[in-house]
């Protein structure tokens, strides 16, 4: 397969989309409980390329970080008025193991994940 001369991507924010389908589900929710219909409208919407925000693990260190800033916080509860601690799992962007987190299925789910977006071609 080549690649297109000027590729599109889509940036999914993973642990946004899990928490809004956790959300929907009232459980907590992985990579496996993404739907196929929004497979099939990120499909639709003609991106070469799908990129999973946020879907290595985190440490404490940034969880703290997260956690403790007034600014952040702030902008949190704008986006979940009913955030608990648990919600901040702290910056995508401070990887502490580049391995996917458990919270969102481990490495397993993401292979799954991916498999159902080629699948669908």
């Amino acid at each position: 397969m080549t690649s297109p001369r000027y590729p599109s991507l889509f940036q999914v924010n993973t642990r946004v989309l899990l928490t809004e389908l956790a959300r929907r589900q009232k459980r907590p929710a992985t990579l496996d409980d993404v739907p196929e219909e929004e497979l099939d409208d990120w499909r639709a919407k003609g991106f070469d390329w799908i990129w999973f925000l946020s879907v290595w693990k985190t440490g404490p260190a940034s969880r703290s970080v997260s956690r403790s800033e007034p600014g952040w916080r702030r902008e949190f509860q704008n986006t979940l008025p009913d955030l608990a601690e648990e919600d901040i799992g702290g910056s995508g962007f401070a990887v502490s193991d580049y391995s996917v987190a458990p919270s969102l299925g481990g490495p397993e789910a993401l292979g799954r994940f991916r498999d159902r977006l080629k699948n669908g071609d």
